[in-house]
């Protein structure tokens, strides 16, 4: 973990933090209490002089490395026990990884209470809804840094393009978020919005941060998940709705029951909901009145009248997410003209429905959906779009069981007028095997087209399409890359489509044996 002290007592050295302050409940071993200025939870990647936070998780055990830790120079260790190689000086919390995220926190000066701090989690659509909310604080004139999943930004549009250090591959975990969030503070923004993934409230990486408003889009998870599983995510985003300061808002999805019991687990905060089924008993609603190619038409209901709202996202799963960013955005008085021309600003999400338009007469759409449960999403918002025949690139993947594979090919068939069954990522499996449980799914295998080459498949599916069709390339997204066992390779489906329709034929590493 690189260093990023915040100086709050100016004059006086070296900030430094009070662990017996910090981690209420801690014993300490040899000492009353432990003024610490660094701290680093991977003990190859830590500095002399600081503290080494023992976490533990499925591929590393911080409190076998121990040793290792004091002799590239640590301090001090915080452990979850007492460990004998750690001498006299060691405290002993009930969570490592709760107490490492506290003290990256307060070693970056505590961001999240200098900033307006957002959550959003969902099993669905947090990306999208995300981005919505930046828009319309942006549109507010407010300043507005963004954490998501594999990328960030620290709230100026016009410097993406330039600054390297604007926009970059987020580090994952709790020093690297509090690192982002100290930075944004930097860059003087008003608000920053994290997008919350299941991982990261599992792995405690939250913990320290205060948010004034959080938001689920939705709690919906897999089939198959096992009762552990979904009650460890429940509790999981639990955690965080408490996490939530007095008077900030807790935003819940009034369609998902799942999501909607989450706005009464922190009575100091205010509970604002959302939903499009029953919009006489919710905050922020919604009514559609038309879907096509271009994007979506609703009125948004709940504000001082009803107000059209254009999107240019394509589904009424997008609306849902737009009135999500809606309702985050009332809880914070933003003037719905701001809330307005921030959602209609927010364009197409890469890998989401993401239109490949090189002037064809039917609509090419790439899509990441892998699951039945995506995979029909998309072809219900495509389905309200298209006049003719939809024609579906379906990918099979590696990593995934016999249910869920069989599970999407027969969304496919039921869906789709026409199915191309092509390789995605088969990675450590068999690609053969892969291909041959999605091709069980199908009630009339003859239904499929099978063609492994997946630039080919691609080729074949835009090939096929008419006007007022629709292709849908759907598995990967914007991955550019193909994972096979023994390789990976460059593979681009916006690209290899884009290439086709206008006549640039992209080649793929496998026509060439990569």
């Amino acid at each position: 973990m690189a260093r990023w002290y915040v100086d709050r007592t100016p004059g006086r050295g070296v900030p430094s933090v009070s662990l017996r302050k910090l981690l209420a409940g801690a014993r300490f071993v040899g000492c009353p209490d432990w003024e610490v200025t660094g701290c680093a939870s991977d003990h190859r990647r830590l500095e002399p002089g600081q503290v080494f936070v023992a976490v533990r998780d499925a591929r590393y055990d911080g409190h076998g490395h121990v040793r290792e830790a004091l002799d590239r120079g640590a301090a001090g260790v915080v452990v979850e026990r007492e460990v004998s190689d750690a001498g006299r000086l060691q405290v002993v919390v009930a969570d490592a990884r709760a107490a490492h995220a506290r003290l990256c926190q307060a070693l970056a000066g505590d961001p999240s209470e200098r900033l307006a701090t957002i959550g959003v989690t969902g099993a669905r659509g947090g990306t999208v809804a995300s981005l919505m909310i930046q828009s319309i604080l942006r549109a507010a004139g407010l300043r507005c840094g963004l954490v998501g999943g594999s990328e960030w930004s620290e709230g100026d549009p016009a410097r993406l393009a330039d600054d390297v250090a604007s926009s970059r591959t987020w580090p994952g975990g709790a020093a690297g978020l509090a690192s982002i969030l100290s930075y944004m503070v930097e860059r003087r923004c008003h608000a920053g919005v994290i997008e919350v993934g299941a991982e990261s409230l599992e792995a405690r990486a939250l913990e320290g941060l205060t948010f004034q408003a959080v938001a689920a889009t939705d709690l919906a998870l897999p089939a198959g998940t096992s009762p552990e599983t979904a009650l460890k995510r429940r509790r999981a985003a639990a955690r965080l709705f408490r996490k939530i300061a007095p008077g900030g808002a807790a935003v819940v999805n009034d369609d998902d029951p799942d999501a909607e019991i989450l706005g009464g687990l922190n009575l100091d905060a205010r509970r604002v909901s959302f939903g499009l089924a029953r919009p006489d008993r919710v905050d922020v609603s919604a009514a559609i009145e038309r879907v096509d190619a271009s994007g979506t038409r609703f009125l948004l209901l709940g504000r001082d009248r009803p107000t059209p709202v254009r999107l240019r996202l394509v589904g009424e799963r997008h609306v849902a997410h737009a009135l999500a960013a809606a309702a985050v955005a009332w809880s914070m008085h933003v003037e719905l003209d701001a809330v307005v021309a921030g959602l209609e600003d927010v364009a197409e999400i890469a890998g989401s429905l993401e239109a490949v338009d090189a002037g064809q007469d039917f609509d090419v759409r790439v899509d990441e959906a892998r699951t039945a449960e995506s995979l029909q999403r998309a072809l219900v918002a495509l389905r309200s779009t298209a006049s003719g025949r939809i024609h579906l690139v379906l990918s099979a993947h590696g990593g995934q069981d016999r249910a869920t594979r069989r599970a999407a090919s027969l969304v496919a068939e039921t869906m789709a007028d026409r199915v191309i069954l092509t390789l995605g990522d088969p990675r450590s499996e068999d690609p053969d095997r892969c291909m041959d449980e999605m091709l069980g799914g199908f009630r009339r295998p003859g239904k499929a087209c099978v063609q492994p080459d997946r630039r080919r498949a691609i080729e074949a599916a835009l090939s096929e399409a008419r006007p007022g069709d629709a292709v849908l390339i759907a598995g990967k997204g914007r991955n550019a890359y193909q994972i096979f066992a023994d390789r990976v390779v460059p593979f681009d489906d916006f690209a290899v489509a884009r290439g086709f329709l206008t006549g640039v034929r992209v080649r793929s590493p496998l026509a060439r044996g990569a």
